[in-house]
């Protein structure tokens, strides 16, 4: 089991690169064609505004089960930097089930948003306003599979203790 739900979240983690390395490319590429035809050409997109704001709110929660799963999401390290080995194992484990929690609270009530706004369309484009929430719960959910993998793999030796950064200085 905990094989599986680590090879799960190493193949989450590559399919958020691509998507996210997609979407990227493809934001620049839809930006710099607008900015082209509305300096040089004097034609407006219209379509370009809607598509970039559901691109980036991809890119935002799909980018944020990576931070996730190579552990370089925002923390307060001047607490964990004090804990011994074994506090610090339990220090991180009781904010990660804390960060579970909070991420799937999240997925419930997304659920019921993007139901809400999937029968809209966005006025510029052919696309379900959903999609733009859709976002949300996909991530969430990633990022909960990358918490779990981190818990089961976490070992009292990973802990940043005050003798490995003495020995580093």
């Amino acid at each position: 089991m905990k094989n599986a739900i680590h090879q799960l979240s190493l193949i989450l983690d590559k399919v958020c690169a691509v998507v996210t390395g997609f979407l990227l490319v493809a934001l620049c590429v839809i930006i710099d064609y607008s900015v082209i035809m509305r300096k040089l050409f004097d034609s407006p997109v219209t379509w370009q505004y809607e598509l970039t704001l559901v691109g980036l709110c991809w890119v935002t929660f799909i980018g944020m089960p990576m931070t996730f799963h190579k552990q370089e999401h925002m923390r307060l390290t001047f607490v964990t930097d004090k804990l011994k080995p074994g506090a610090w194992r339990i220090y991180m484990t009781v904010i990660d089930v804390i960060l579970i929690i909070f991420l799937a609270v999240g997925i419930v009530n997304s659920i019921q948003v993007v139901q809400n706004a999937w029968s809209q369309l966005y006025q510029t484009i052919p696309i379900s306003r959903g999609i733009y929430y859709l976002s949300f719960p996909i991530g969430a959910t990633i990022s909960i599979v990358h918490l779990i993998d981190i818990i089961l793999n976490r070992t009292a030796a990973e802990a940043p203790s005050a003798q490995n950064k003495e020995v580093a200085a």
